[in-house]
This record gives C-alpha cells, sequence and structure tokens, in this order.
C-alpha cells in the first residue's frame, strides 16, 4: 500500500509559479523555503536528458505535470511533437510566454492529470512522461491515472515515469514515495507492462540547499532526516541529487 505523506496538502502549486511560497501559511516550511520551487532547476531535468539520448522518445509526446516547461522546450528543441499539461494555470501562462519567446513549437494545455479535461479525445500519444507526478498522486488516484493515460496513447506506446524512491524518509515533506511493489503493481493493474525499473536521481533547485533540507527535517522531526540529508549527493553545480525510480513501460 503506497504510503502518504501528511505534508502533501501543504504543497500550492498554482500559488508556486505566481512567486508566492508552495507551502500553505499553516506549514513550519513557508517560513524555510519561501518562493523556492525545489523542483524548479531552469532547464530540463538531467534523467529526462537521458532517457532522451537514449532513444526513449518517439511519435507524439505528452508531458504530464510539465510545469514551467523546461522539460517540453528540451524535446521540442530536439525535433518531437510535444503536447504539455499542467492543472496550474499560471504554470501554463509563464510555459507559453517562455516557450514563444524562444520560437519552440510546444502545445501548453491546462488539464487535471487524472482526467486530461482538455486534451482532445482523439489525441493518441506515442509517448508519455511523468516527471516528479506520480508521487504527488493519494494512492487512490494512481490507478485512475494509468488508466486515463492508457486510453490517451496508442497501441504500444511508451510511458516514462520518474518518482521518488522509498529511500526518501516516509516522515519528510515530499509527496507519496514509491515502492518497487507498488509501481509493479499499481502499473500492470492499468494494463501497462514495465520493462525498466531503475534507481537513478532527481535534480533539485540549487537554491533548495542541503541547510534548508537540515531546516525541513529539523522542523518535522523526520527520523534519520539529518543522515538523509547528510548522504545525498550533488552534480557538479552542488546540486542536490534526490533517489527516485526511473520507470518505462509498455502499453499492453
Amino acid at each position: 500500500m503506497p504510503e502518504v505523506s501528511p505534508r502533501l496538502a501543504d504543497i500550492r502549486f498554482d500559488s508556486s509559479y505566481n512567486g508566492d511560497s508552495p507551502y500553505g501559511p499553516d506549514s513550519p516550511l513557508q517560513e524555510i523555503c519561501g518562493n523556492i520551487i525545489p523542483w524548479d532547476i531552469e532547464g530540463p531535468q538531467p534523467a529526462l536528458v537521458e532517457i532522451e539520448t537514449a532513444g526513449g522518445f518517439r511519435g507524439k509526446v505528452l508531458d504530464v505535470g510539465c510545469g514551467l516547461g523546461e522539460n517540453a522546450r528540451f524535446l521540442a528543441g530536439r525535433g518531437h511533437r510535444v503536447t504539455a499539461l499542467d492543472v496550474s494555470p499560471n504554470a501554463i501562462t509563464r510555459a507559453t510566454e517562455l516557450t514563444t519567446a524562444l520560437g519552440l513549437d510546444v502545445r501548453f494545455v491546462v488539464s487535471d492529470a487524472v482526467t486530461l479535461e482538455g486534451i482532445d479525445a482523439d489525441a493518441h500519444f506515442d509517448t508519455v512522461i511523468d516527471s516528479a507526478l506520480y508521487h504527488g498522486l493519494a494512492p487512490e488516484q494512481r490507478t485512475q491515472y494509468l488508466a486515463t493515460l492508457h486510453r490517451a496513447t496508442t497501441s504500444g506506446a511508451t510511458l516514462h515515469v520518474i518518482c521518488f524512491s522509498d529511500l526518501v524518509p516516509k516522515d519528510i515533506a515530499s509527496p507519496n514515495r514509491c515502492s518497487e511493489q507498488e509501481l509493479r503493481g499499481t502499473f500492470a493493474g492499468a494494463g501497462w507492462s514495465i520493462n525498466s525499473l531503475r534507481q537513478t536521481t532527481y535534480t533539485l533547485s540549487a537554491r533548495f540547499t542541503r541547510d534548508i533540507l537540515h531546516q525541513i527535517v529539523d522542523a518535522l522531526n523526520v527520523p534519520g532526516g539529518r543522515e538523509f540529508a547528510d548522504n545525498l549527493p550533488t552534480d557538479n553545480q552542488n546540486r542536490l541529487l534526490f533517489p527516485v525510480w526511473s520507470v518505462a513501460a509498455d502499453r499492453a
């Protein structure tokens, strides 16, 4: 059974894309993090770049939970036909502006990933990328989400999911972490056959420092939190690297 973080409701995605804090006024994280968006690295997620470099994208691509569109712009720049969606109107407005300024062609849509409302019913995609959305869904939403993606894709389509693994402490201020057992069971139940499931890392914003993570785990009294924070690796820009699963699945 997936574990639910009690801090999930604290995250205010739409406000974060308008310059406000991602965390509500009742969260101890608002004062610690300010307006830092931990997942906004002002460029494509390296884990996604690795997938694209290995030939993991083909045909019509759907980017689910696109945020400010960095991944979508990267893929469009590599010649892919991309539709990108996010539930946040502020994110889609800014993503559209940034993309237009670069002369790239991406279709951005405000949509709930679980229902794909606003996406054309006949728009069937060949590749889907979910970069750090899946772990933000409540356990009961995950099967519905994967089933919705199944209906919106072509036969033999590929789904890539990058999500926090169960190496992340369950009491930290992350959404619902994922176990291998949960991933395999939920994907299979929604018509997806996993062909690759491996541990990798997710790059966080340079503004989201180890010191900030120390303050977070202390404020939330996370068991083993300091040890977890101290042992996280960094990249050559000194950005923290969180443990994630990289899942590749084929539409059955």
